[in-house]
């Protein structure tokens, strides 16, 4: 996995924002993949929404951006899934938000 840091901003105060692009690898690790700013507190962050049929969330207690696929014909699933340990997402490079201080 690599991230590649976009952008930096200072917002007002201290809060700043960054903007990175999140490229997982072509082994995805159950949990997601660790990912954070260069700043300590981190306020909110938002990731792109839908990529290549996967959707994407934050853990903010673990500091990892996690993927999800959606399957519909299995009812007992839930709503999302998180992907399966190894699975290759190397083509898959949200952009995340980052805003803390």
């Amino acid at each position: 996995m690599a991230t590649q840091v976009l952008d930096k901003q200072d917002l007002f105060g201290n809060l700043r924002a960054e903007f990175h692009t999140v490229t997982f690898s072509s082994s995805y690790s159950t949990g997601g993949e660790a990912v954070e700013p260069s700043f300590k507190f981190i306020q909110l962050v938002i990731a792109e929404q839908i990529i290549g049929g996967y959707a994407f969330q934050y853990d903010y207690t673990n500091k990892k951006l996690k993927a999800f696929y959606f399957d519909y014909n299995n009812a007992a699933d839930g709503v999302a899934i998180e992907v399966p340990a190894t699975t290759n997402l190397s083509t898959i490079a949200p952009k995340v938000l980052f805003i803390g201080v």
